[in-house]
């Protein structure tokens, strides 16, 4: 842990050299060898202790390793509830808001078979949580495509303390790989019908913005303040 500190350190204050500086965002994936749950990143955030480095929060990476097993016939750790909703509720007490600077929300799919050497997603040498991540996350709200994760709970988290920044619908999925022209415009449609469902369920406050432009080539009011950067 000390070398991870030492070197985000150095990368830390190169950054706050530049004009205007930089500011860096770290995330723990729930595959990872060493840092696999946000408890994890927000330990090395404090121990770097730099004003341009904050944390990332992910529902499907939190979710998808303390609630989630691809591997299981379950789809779920033995502990699955309880154990997400104590991580939780040591986000709701632990987390500096001011060093929140990003978000993301998605969903991930409950697999038909576990993900074991038969399944289609393994690659051998590669962690199932990865292989899983790369084919199988959906937007949030798409249960009928076989969305399962409890992410309301976690996202909920995030407002209830207080968060305001950009908010990311971080999607892969092996339906991008669809050669149809039509593709990012479906998933794009897709990311929008969730966003507006996220700002209905969690009754977000996204005040008045200027404009919306909408996939039919319509310009209208916004109705979303908050920045919402859609990656796929």
């Amino acid at each position: 842990m000390s070398v991870i500190i030492s070197d985000l350190q150095k990368i830390a204050d190169l950054g706050l050299q530049q004009s205007p500086p930089f500011r860096f965002v770290y995330e723990a994936l729930a595959w990872g060898n060493h840092i696999n749950k946000w408890e994890d990143s927000w330990e090395v955030v404090e121990r770097v202790n730099r004003p341009n480095f904050g944390i990332c929060l992910d529902t499907f990476n939190i979710a998808g390793r303390v609630y989630a097993d691809p591997t299981s016939p379950t789809g779920k750790t033995p502990n699955a509830e309880a154990d997400l909703q104590a991580s939780i509720a040591r986000l709701r007490t632990r987390i500096d808001l001011s060093k929140v600077f990003y978000v993301q929300i998605v969903d991930g799919e409950r697999l038909s078979a576990p993900l074991d050497e038969s399944h289609p997603f393994y690659v051998k040498g590669q962690p199932s949580r990865m292989n899983w991540s790369r084919n199988a996350r959906l937007f949030a709200f798409e249960e009928d495509r076989g969305g399962y994760l409890p992410v309301l709970d976690v996202a909920k988290a995030f407002f209830d303390i207080g968060f305001e920044g950009w908010v990311s619908l971080e999607l892969f999925n092996r339906s991008l790989a669809d050669p149809d022209p039509s593709t990012p415009r479906n998933h794009a449609k897709r990311g929008f019908e969730s966003w507006k469902k996220l700002v209905a369920a969690l009754k977000l406050n996204t005040g008045d913005a200027s404009i919306v432009y909408g996939l039919d080539g319509t310009v209208s009011p916004s109705t979303s303040a908050l920045p919402v950067q859609h990656r796929l």
